[in-house]
């Protein structure tokens, strides 16, 4: 007896079966979209900004933050800050030519940052 592999009706069934499932996960797809605002849509809009001043003393510093340039200092920095967020922090740099570079690491939660700058010894 020789065996050969064909389609019998199972997979027509299952074929049937699984387009008669997408159809109905498509056609529910609104109220799925209505799930997600009133649970999750929620978390999303309690994304909080923030604003961070950064003073020096003397002003004119490059401030980098997270290793990207922000601007000379004094500056204002708006962001926006979400749950998870809140848990790294970020890392605040300036520096000026002819003083030491400064670093200093930052809560979300933080207003103000002064930093006194150390001016370099002449080599």
């Amino acid at each position: 007896m020789t065996m050969r592999a064909t389609r019998g009706r199972g997979s027509r069934f299952l074929s049937a079966a699984a387009l008669t499932l997408a159809l109905s996960l498509l056609a529910a797809a609104p109220a799925g979209c209505t799930w997600w605002q009133k649970n999750v849509g929620k978390r999303v809009e309690n994304i909080v900004t923030r604003r961070l001043l950064i003073i020096t003393d003397p002003p004119d510093a490059d401030v980098y933050v997270n290793n990207v340039h922000q601007g000379k200092t004094p500056l204002t920095l708006t962001y926006k800050v979400n749950l998870t967020d809140y848990m790294k922090g970020f890392v605040v740099v300036v520096q000026k030519d002819g003083y030491l570079p400064l670093r200093r690491e930052v809560e979300y939660n933080t207003e103000t940052l002064n930093f006194k700058l150390i001016r370099q010894r002449p080599q």
